[in-house]
């Protein structure tokens, strides 16, 4: 069955670390879509961090906004972050 969840808070509030944790849950392979544009010094040392966070098992894809022309049907994805995208 088909589904999406959304997952919504402040900033900084630790919606990344359980969107990974929950996608882990669903799939021993998720795939980790990153839609964030890097601007300054501080978010990259934040995207490392987020990086650095996730193991092997992802398949990380960095895309600013063509999602669609990945192919990821049947795939568990972590759409990070939407108001980014």
């Amino acid at each position: 069955m088909k589904r999406i969840i959304l997952i919504t808070g402040g900033a900084r509030s630790g919606k990344s670390t359980y969107a990974e944790k929950l996608a882990l849950e669903l799939s021993p392979t998720p795939v980790y879509l990153a839609t964030a544009r890097i601007w300054d010094e501080e978010f990259r040392q934040r995207v490392i961090r987020h990086q650095k966070r996730r193991g092997p098992e992802w398949t990380n894809i960095e895309e600013q906004k063509e999602l669609s022309r990945h192919r990821l049907e049947g795939r568990i994805v972590l759409i990070d972050c939407i108001t980014l995208w």
